[in-house]
């Protein structure tokens, strides 16, 4: 049996035993429940991590892949070479097809996230430095631009997934 079908099982069971919940429930079988529940809790968010690291490498992989299809268009381009599809001319059936590469949505829509994630590291941080200031008893202008930087990196970033701003 998979993991995913246990995983789907379990949370079925969590639902009819909340349903059948009552005052006479003997503790012990709550925590049994919860013990479970808590462990595939556990191995979820593991296989979750190890996910994103794996989808943060391949978005790196490709990032570095559409830098070198990116100068090779940009050398082609300068040569004079113009992008035909399935062209006699190998040089211009390559830039066309190398050009079609660089417009990847899914990799784009990955390296737009990178990027409003790394926003919004700044925005925590402008956040944390605020608090810290606040909590010091401090409320020069400084500590208004920590905010003011706060709001304005979140908003970025909400931007950047919104597509409306250029990456």
């Amino acid at each position: 049996m998979s993991e995913l079908q246990n995983n789907k099982e379990l949370v079925a069971v969590g639902h009819e035993f909340a349903k059948a919940l009552g005052s006479d429930t003997p503790i012990i079988e709550i925590a049994k429940m919860m013990s479970r529940l808590a462990e595939r809790l556990d191995c979820t968010t593991a296989t979750l991590r190890e996910t994103a690291k794996q989808r943060d490498a391949l978005t790196a992989d490709n990032v570095a892949r559409a830098e070198i299809i990116g100068q090779l268009v940009w050398q082609y381009s300068a040569s004079g070479i113009k992008p035909v599809e399935k062209s006699l001319n190998p040089a211009s059936a390559l830039l066309f097809d190398a050009l079609e590469v660089l417009r990847q949505p899914a990799t784009e829509a990955a390296i737009v996230e990178l990027k409003a994630q790394g926003v919004d590291l700044f925005a925590r941080e402008m956040a944390r430095t605020h608090a810290q200031c606040q909590a010091g008893g401090f409320f020069d202008r400084q500590v208004v631009v920590y905010d003011k930087f706060r709001s304005v990196a979140t908003a970025f970033a909400q931007q950047l997934r919104n597509g409306e701003v250029e990456p």
